[in-house]
């Protein structure tokens, strides 16, 4: 039991026999900046470097650092250090004295080469990238259920828009299979039909964490997507192949859930203004169109008096029509009705002549009934059954 060690004597250990030795003081290492850090305060660089198979953790203090240096995640770099053991984790670090540039690591340049491929293809074109809908009713989040990025979409959707329907497709979104499984989220939405967005989001990480979404069955699968997409991967610096073909890329998670909704106080603000505006216009416009009113009004009257004197010439031209037309009848029917009389009355005459009656008329034709009804002098006439007698009246007896 001589060899037992604490964990911190184990590393305090090892990192004696890293200093003696100086092959691992002196160390060039060959590989792929990845995961590229400065902290502001102290200025210090923190960065992994790769190959296909490893990675190691690598700090750059400011004081060894050169003005000339430039270098970025994606580099492929020769770094000269000295290899320790961090003992607060126990991991294996270089502490970097120099990086000189070689060139883009092969993962970069895999990405490259499919990013210029989709490009020329049209993937990136802001021409044919979709537009959202102002008002979702039913909004899909393809991300992992027990992540910070789903919570924070939660929450900010929950604040700014009660409305919409927000469904979760519990997805990985790291590893092997994760390409795998947003591909298969994306298509599952799109079959359902329902969805009016999709935000594909996920928090920060490793540039090996986030390396499924520049993996070209993404980007495929987002294109093809009949439902807009809103991508939310990472931080502000974090710009993946999917951000590339997403139609609209949020910086955060929150940040694509605030594109995705809109604010209900801005709405109700919105409304708010435009009643205001509405308002005046219709004042302005009642106030602009009052005279054309006056105007209409009296030519309304107008018209309106021309129709009424047309209309009462026409009742009395219709009036004076129906009475000459009425008139013109009864004198009519008074003719004949008198023809009609003189008829009978001649009728009754004869027949009274042929008893030995007679009817005297003066040379008016009109009867003789009492002697009131005639002069001395004057011409009369005797009808008796079978002709006239003229005669002249020399004198008048009363009975």
């Amino acid at each position: 039991m001589n060899n037992v060690f604490e964990v911190s004597s184990l590393l305090e250990s090892i990192n004696n026999i890293f200093k003696n030795n100086l092959f691992l003081k002196d160390l060039w290492i060959r590989g792929e900046i990845t995961d590229l850090r400065q902290v502001a305060s102290s200025g210090h660089k923190y960065f992994q470097i790769k190959d296909d198979k490893s990675l190691i953790r690598c700090v750059y203090f400011r004081f060894l650092q050169n003005s000339l240096d430039d270098f970025e995640d994606g580099d492929f770099v020769l770094i000269n250090g000295e290899a320790e053991i961090y003992q607060p984790r126990g991991d294996l670090t270089i502490k970097v004295k120099s990086v000189k540039k070689e060139g883009l690591g092969d993962l970069s340049k895999e990405i490259q080469i499919l990013r210029k491929r989709l490009e020329s293809e049209g993937l990136f074109e802001e021409s044919r990238k979709r537009s959202i809908t102002k008002f979702p009713k039913s909004i899909s989040v393809i991300t992992s259920p027990n992540s910070s990025a789903w919570e924070d979409i939660k929450k900010t959707i929950s604040d700014r828009y009660q409305l919409v329907s927000l469904n979760l497709l519990p997805t990985l979104m790291q590893g092997e299979n994760c390409a795998d499984d947003v591909v298969s989220a994306i298509k599952y939405s799109n079959k359902l039909g329902v969805d009016d967005i999709i935000i594909i989001s996920r928090g920060g990480g490793s540039e090996q964490d986030l390396m499924p979404f520049n993996l070209e069955k993404i980007s495929r699968a987002i294109f093809s997507s009949t439902i807009p997409v809103i991508t939310g991967i990472g931080h502000e610096d974090d710009v993946t192949t999917a951000d590339l073909v997403a139609d609209i890329r949020g910086l955060t998670p929150t940040s694509a859930a605030q594109i995705a909704v809109p604010d209900m106080i801005n709405i109700k603000d919105y409304i708010s203004r435009l009643n205001i505006n509405l308002i005046r216009i219709l004042d302005l416009y009642i106030n602009n169109k009052t005279p054309d009113l006056k105007n209409y009004q009296s030519e309304i009257i107008n018209n309106y008096e021309n129709k009424l004197t047309n209309l009462f010439q026409k009742i009395d031209i219709f009036e004076t029509d129906l009475i000459s037309k009425y008139n013109n009848n009864i004198a009519s029917k008074i003719s004949k009705l008198e023809l009609i009389k003189n008829s009978i009355e001649i009728y009754n005459i004869k027949k009274m002549a042929s008893k030995g009656f007679s009817l005297i008329e003066n040379n008016d034709n009109k009867i003789i009934r009492s002697m009131s009804d005639v002069q001395i002098q004057e011409e009369i006439k005797i009808l008796i059954s079978d002709g006239i007698i003229h005669s002249t009246v020399h004198k008048k007896e009363k009975n």
